[in-house]
């Protein structure tokens, strides 16, 4: 099992995004501003809404009675940590990063046919030292009646913990599909392994729905998020016990990736987006440790 620890994107990162911020104009100091009108504060890459009317001389970001936070732009909404906000565009989405030393990165809440990431290295002359791509249909056909009528699934996922760490590598991710294409999360770091997982491995999903039933008896069902809650049990050796531990108490309440198994087909299911709950060792033999370690997703 791998954790992704994660790096925060800043704008000296981000090379290059064909995701403009938004259809809305940049805030203007001198600009008298309607109720409901929007702005863009290209500092903080948040949307505003005006609060009130003849709404002149206040500064978005530290007028709350005058502006509401809508939201991030359409350009870093993948980077902003908050799951239900996206980076939409007609495809194809590209972004290039220079993230500094990386090894692993992970394209979730997708919505696309394909997506590629590819890493060049000017200490490398610039050549490309790594290349995947993904197939995001995760259709299952078993019989010819498949072939033909099972409807298309979506793989929402993709998990990659081989990028080669390059201290001045440069990450272009490809997202494209017939139509727009959606990325929720872009997430990018180094990848700590955390022992092997074992099986019994569990995955559940906890549902914040709400279904209110009338005097009648009729059901009224208010469709809100859910999120994963999966279960490992892990091996380690004695002598990892101590650096596995160290590394999750610095990661209390830390937003990352964890990765239960790198095998696409457990893709959706243990791989989750959110903060470990609960973390215990058990000293089981002389020479091995078997931990159980639970994480409360955000998605």
């Amino acid at each position: 099992m791998k954790v992704i620890t994660p790096t925060t994107v800043t704008d000296a990162m981000l090379v290059s995004s064909n995701a403009p911020e938004t259809d809305y104009a940049a805030y203007a100091a001198g600009t008298t501003y309607a109720l409901a009108a929007r702005v863009i504060r290209t500092s903080t890459h948040r949307v505003y809404e005006s609060l009130q009317a003849t709404n002149v001389g206040h500064t978005p970001e530290t007028s709350p009675t005058w502006w509401l936070d809508v939201g991030p732009t359409n350009r870093w909404a993948c980077f902003d940590d908050v799951v239900g906000t996206s980076t939409d565009l007609a495809s194809p989405l590209t972004i290039v990063l220079a993230p500094g030393q990386i090894n692993a990165l992970a394209l979730l809440e997708l919505a696309g046919t394909s997506a590629t990431v590819a890493m060049t290295s000017a200490s490398e002359g610039g050549a490309t030292v790594y290349s995947a791509t993904v197939n995001l249909d995760a259709t299952v056909v078993t019989d010819y009646y498949d072939f033909f009528f099972a409807p298309y699934a979506q793989r929402t996922a993709v998990v990659l913990t081989d990028l080669p760490p390059y201290a001045d590598g440069v990450v272009t991710i490809t997202l494209s599909g017939s139509g727009t294409v959606q990325m929720g999360v872009l997430s990018l770091g180094i990848a700590t392994d955390l022992g092997g997982a074992q099986y019994g491995a569990t995955a559940g999903i906890n549902s914040y729905s709400v279904k209110a039933v009338d005097a009648f008896g009729n059901t009224k069902v208010t469709k809100r998020a859910n999120s994963k809650r999966p279960s490992f049990k892990l091996w380690l050796g004695k002598s990892e016990v101590n650096r596995v531990f160290r590394k999750l108490s610095d990661l209390d309440s830390v937003l990352c990736v964890w990765v239960g198994v790198d095998d696409p087909d457990y893709a959706e299911a243990l791989v989750a987006y959110g903060f470990y709950k609960s973390f215990q060792v058990e000293a089981s033999y002389p020479t091995v440790s078997f931990c159980s370690l639970e994480i409360e997703g955000v998605t």
